[in-house]
């Protein structure tokens, strides 16, 4: 008895040679074909003048793109309609420029006076688009047209342009490093920019540009300690990140009476027979030492950084509290660094990634302030759904705090 033949019922299944292969298009609902005959049916709708074809056209090339179908083919037909006076269609053909603008390279410099143009549109959406497509094409005899295209958007009255303007800084830099000193004259401008749109952008590029040009920061670092509570997740992980070297560079370390108090209990401890034999005499002039020493009082600049990134601890990004508890450990008074443990242990309750990092965080912390987290040591408990490499850390862990290893189910 011969099998029936098999038909799948998913038109996305793979096609038999000489076959046309089908998918489904989320723009439209209906079924399209992604071979080269079909792309000439989309270029043809590109080719028209009814904006309504191009439309369609476009929103079916992004789906496309989006489960992960090569359309490059596709783009001459498309870098055609950079000039559509229709701005749903502009904004779909950005967004397929943006996307291979550098892999084709050659095509896209045919096109530099209509991104040119672009950045002129009275929509703030597309002139951020052009400079966008314009910083990926990586071509170095375009690099003064990049850098003016930069400088006016870095004075654009919109902030998101302001933004995308930060963005292409690093872009241009890789691409010819000739041009930093201009970049830092930006990257200046940018960084007194009072919002927050800005600002996580403007720090990325100076980390990736001039991260020793610390001289830029002195006059926005208040600034930048009060916009961070409401600037996005990404950029207070990259300023809270600078600001902690910053701060490590230019204030007292809360730490360094401590450590010189341990060092002189270590010398009492510790005491020689020549110090022992030089009498009362000797003690008395080590007595009147010490209080010689001024005692550490807390630049006010640096409480505003540990004041403002304290509410950050309750943030629902694991970054962000990564980011500031590495600041409190460097940072705070050693009465204060506790506060850190709490956070650190609510991201013991996320997924098996975040518990690795955050655990050889811990195991690092617990070697300087063993104490910390002893107040939570049933969160380090080993529990029966762990990961291998999770209770080898926590096995690790329990071992630096000289512990016996616990087990709940």
């Amino acid at each position: 008895m011969s099998a029936a033949p098999a038909y799948s019922e998913d038109k996305g299944g793979s096609a038999g040679p000489g076959e046309p292969e089908y998918g489904h298009d989320p723009a439209s609902g209906g079924i399209f074909s992604s071979d080269y005959k079909r792309h000439d049916d989309l270029k043809e709708m590109l080719d028209t003048n009814k904006d309504s074809l191009k439309l369609e056209a476009m929103k079916r090339i992004v789906a496309m793109i989006a489960r992960g179908k090569n359309a490059s083919d596709l783009f001459p037909a498309v870098v055609k309609n950079v000039a559509c006076k229709n701005i749903e269609v502009k904004k779909l053909v950005y967004v397929y420029l943006v996307r291979y603008a550098e892999e084709q390279q050659d095509l896209a410099l045919l096109s530099i006076s209509t991104f040119q143009r672009g950045l002129k549109d009275p929509n703030q959406l597309i002139r951020a688009s052009a400079l966008r497509v314009l910083s990926s094409i990586r071509v170095p005899i375009i690099v003064p047209i990049m850098m003016l295209a930069i400088k006016e958007a870095a004075s654009d009255m919109s902030p998101y342009v302001r933004k995308t303007a930060a963005h292409a800084i690093p872009k241009l830099y890789s691409l010819d490093s000739d041009q930093k000193d201009q970049l830092i004259e930006v990257i200046e401008k940018l960084l007194a920019d009072k919002t927050t749109l800005v600002a996580g952008s403007v720090v990325m590029a100076f980390e990736e540009v001039c991260p020793e040009r610390i001289d830029l920061i002195h006059k926005n670092y208040r600034k930048l300690c009060n916009l961070l509570i409401d600037v996005e997740e990404w950029g207070q992980v990259v300023i809270i990140s600078m600001l902690t070297r910053y701060a490590r560079t230019q204030f007292l370390s809360p730490t360094q009476n401590e450590s010189l108090l341990e060092e002189n209990a270590e010398k009492a401890f510790y005491g020689s027979e020549e110090d022992e034999a030089k009498g009362a005499g000797s003690e008395d002039a080590a007595a009147s030492a010490l209080p010689a020493r001024k005692p550490y009082v807390m630049d006010p600049d640096h409480r505003l950084l540990l004041r403002n990134t304290k509410p950050l601890l309750q943030s629902r990004s694991a970054a962000v509290v990564m980011a500031v508890a590495q600041l409190y450990f460097h940072l705070a008074p050693k009465a204060e660094v506790g506060v850190i443990a709490k956070a650190l242990v609510r991201l013991l309750r996320s997924h098996s990634e975040v518990q690795y990092v955050v655990l050889q965080n811990v195991a690092t912390m617990s070697i300087k302030r063993r104490g910390m987290f002893e107040p939570y040591l049933k969160s380090f408990y080993i529990r029966s759904t762990d990961p291998t490499q999770i209770k080898i850390l926590k096995v690790s862990e329990a071992q630096k705090l000289e512990l016996k290893p616990g087990r709940c189910t």
